[in-house]
């Protein structure tokens, strides 16, 4: 990439397992711009409130073994910890874009729905109340239309997937392909970047093409 990038945050979003944190942090290596994971703002968040503060972050922590089993509540569930991570990215978002010297930032992960990208207001923020936004904030929604691929990516992923029953791990799958389905519908309402993961040799080239 020849210039700057004009944008302070890329936020890098997509259900589990379409090749978002691989292609992330590619992202981050080329254009040497720092990469948080909102999975470890999540992990964080858990860690400082309990289930009845903050009942949606809580959700999958103690999943009843039937829920996995439901791919439709699993992907209603998703959005719910999206929603409740809504606020806390907000935050990290208008601090870089607001603060001199913060710098830019890469934010990836299946907790960031497109409504952050484009949001109506900051008024529920305590320290940037106010804010609107030009154009310091891009996102990028990836996408996996074939529901088996989307299988084949998460065994291959392994984190304990395989050790999953095969029902449990189909449902998953399905759940994440729906999830994929929501966000694209959602991300292209609002005229943001939705981009078909595969093929993978070349999403890298094609992100940075689009930005």
């Amino acid at each position: 990439m020849s210039t700057q990038p004009t944008w302070d945050v890329l936020l890098i979003g997509g259900s589990s397992g379409v090749g978002k944190t691989q292609v992330a942090r590619e992202l981050a290596r080329t254009l040497s711009i720092p990469l948080l994971l909102a999975d470890d703002v999540r992990l964080a968040l858990q860690q400082g409130t309990t289930p009845e503060q903050q009942a949606d972050l809580h959700i999958f922590l103690n999943y009843p073994p039937e829920r996995w089993r439901n791919a439709e509540q699993i992907k209603a569930d998703w959005i719910a910890v999206g929603q409740a991570m809504t606020p806390p990215l907000k935050t990290i978002l208008a601090h870089h874009v607001v603060v001199s010297g913060v710098g830019r930032l890469i934010l990836e992960g299946d907790g960031i729905l497109p409504a952050l990208a484009r949001p109506d207001t900051f008024s529920d923020l305590k320290h940037f109340s106010g804010l609107r936004l030009d154009d310091e904030v891009r996102a990028v929604f990836l996408v996996e239309p074939d529901e088996e691929q989307i299988l084949s990516n998460l065994r291959a992923r392994g984190r304990g997937f395989d050790e999953w029953g095969l029902e449990e791990q189909q449902a998953f799958a399905h759940a994440s392909w729906l999830f994929g389905q929501w966000l694209a519908r959602e991300a292209e309402a609002r005229s943001l970047l939705v981009l078909v993961a595969r093929p993978y040799e070349s999403l890298l080239e094609r992100i940075l093409a689009l930005l």
